[in-house]
């Protein structure tokens, strides 16, 4: 899908002006008649795939949190929860259906905003946000809105996060202090190596390096090129499309984790290993991946895994339209009441205290307050595995920065995540999606041939790299890559024509 980029100007106050111009000229038959009534006491359904499976304590959290709502704005939180097995399937099917629903979490990656946009699922936002969600206008990213811009119209809020999350190994702080190792100085998987040797040699109980089968590995993939389908990426310093296999670095890092694999600083059995998570906190192994944000002192891994940790950064990827559209909040088309949705999710921006009860759960009961009580910014502590067994993480409900500072993120850290987005590099391509309808046969087929060499690739696990990787091209091939490329080459194209 081409995007429009008029609506998405680069600056704050040029944001607002457009969507306020466009709520005026643009109006459609489709779009929501607003309504500043909140006479008539409202339920807002709210669907969104479970962070954590294991989640507690869901009917305590939303009966404090609607506290807040009745009193704000007349109007019930329902969350509907769903498991991730479920949650793809579960939405296609209340879509197609018809079936009335309010807010959505939909993204680049799970319950697809491009897609859902293309089936007319989800409300266009322009006149909703000019009136009852100026508190989100306030706050969301300006470049953020090129990302999720369909045709003119703004389809969803973007939340606050990570644009640029950072990548970073982790390693277990005691094995790191017992051998002196310098791991701040680590910046390639190949700077490892000293330290995967002298474990294997000396720490018979301990496995090297965490690998799973299909999960993401730090240090594989260079930080210059942009993955737009599976086996195409866009090369951001020469400005061009190439395939995967033909970037020599990356090539060579997976190699070097080959070379790891067959020197036994990887388990036997990571590939057919898929929950790197439960494997992490096992404690076995002595460098993994980062925990989902880098921590210079190591303090948001510890907090996940359970034990102390050391962390090692290794580099800022450039922040592209899938990185902004990690979280977004859609209205669907079947709300009955899409005016109420927009000053829900408002009021999830505006107020502290109901966004991070809606995070952290219930005073007392899912987090204790350590100081500041009263005031609507305290430093927390949540109640041990709480962040993992409630929490609604804030990077979906959209206001991450005003997260309380608490031992899961702490204010200094949220400020570096903040920075990291003010400054990163922004992707040539920002607000393109590519459309894969032209060429769905071959993406179909090359997605079947990442899908069975995923758990080979990313653990390294095969025993002649050159032959494997030899084969895995004349497969990608055979599935019709080249068709593929040309494509997304074309497509590229054409959206630099309009988007200048």
């Amino acid at each position: 899908m081409i995007r429009n980029k008029k609506a998405g100007a680069g600056v704050s106050l040029l944001l607002v002006t457009s969507i306020l111009a466009g709520g005026c000229s643009s109006k459609s038959e489709a779009d929501p008649t607003p309504s500043a009534s909140t006479k008539d006491f409202v339920t807002i359904s709210w669907y969104m795939r479970k962070p954590v499976d294991n989640m507690k304590d869901q009917e305590a959290v939303e009966a404090e949190a609607n506290k807040i709502i009745k009193e704000k704005i007349n109007a019930n939180l329902k969350f509907n929860l769903i498991d991730v097995a479920s949650w793809e399937d579960k939405m296609k099917v209340m879509s197609a259906a018809g079936e009335s629903y309010d807010l959505v979490l939909t993204s680049s990656w799970t319950n697809r905003l491009d897609l859902n946009v293309q089936k007319g699922a989800f409300l266009p936002l322009d006149d909703l946000l000019k009136i009852y969600g100026q508190d989100i206008m306030k706050k969301v990213d300006p470049r953020a809105w090129k990302a999720v811009t369909f045709n003119g119209k703004i389809m969803g809020v973007p939340a606050q996060s990570p644009y640029s999350q950072p990548t970073a190994y982790v390693f277990k702080k005691d094995l790191v202090d017992k051998y002196q190792f310098d791991y701040k100085k680590v910046k390639t998987i190949q700077d490892l190596e000293p330290f995967l040797e002298t474990i294997k040699k000396n720490e018979p109980g301990i496995i090297p390096l965490l690998a799973v089968g299909g999960a993401f590995m730090p240090g594989l993939l260079s930080f210059d090129y942009n993955s737009v389908t599976n086996g195409v990426m866009y090369d951001e310093k020469n400005d061009k499309v190439v395939l995967f296999y033909d970037v020599a670095e990356n090539m060579n890092n997976y190699r070097t984790l080959n070379g790891y694999y067959k020197k036994g600083y990887v388990a036997k059995d990571a590939s057919i290993k898929t929950d790197w998570i439960a494997e992490a906190k096992s404690g076995k192994y002595a460098v993994q991946r980062d925990s989902g944000g880098y921590t210079e002192d190591g303090s948001k891994s510890t907090g996940l895994l359970g034990f102390p940790t050391a962390e090692a950064l290794l580099g800022y990827p450039m922040i592209q339209t899938g990185s902004m559209t990690g979280g977004v909040t859609a209205i669907s088309k079947t709300s009955k009441n899409p005016e109420r949705a927009m000053m829900l999710l408002n009021l999830v921006w505006k107020d502290k205290t109901l966004s991070n009860t809606l995070a952290y759960g219930v005073e007392g009961k899912n987090y204790t307050v350590k100081n500041g009580k009263g005031t609507d910014n305290p430093t927390v502590e949540a109640n041990s595995g709480a962040a993992q067994t409630w929490a609604i993480w804030h990077n979906w409900l959209g206001p991450l920065w005003d997260q309380w500072d608490s031992n899961w993120n702490s204010t200094k850290a949220l400020e570096t995540m903040k920075k990291n987005n003010d400054t990163a590099k922004t992707s040539r391509l920002l607000g393109f999606i590519f459309n894969p309808d032209p060429v769905k046969t071959e993406v179909a087929q090359v997605n079947a041939v990442f899908a069975e060499a995923n758990p080979i690739l990313s653990t390294g696990s095969m025993p002649d790299f050159d032959k494997y990787i030899e084969e895995f091209k004349q497969k990608l091939k055979n599935a019709g890559i080249d068709k593929l490329r040309d494509e997304v080459q074309k497509q590229i194209d054409e959206w630099k024509k309009q988007n200048p």
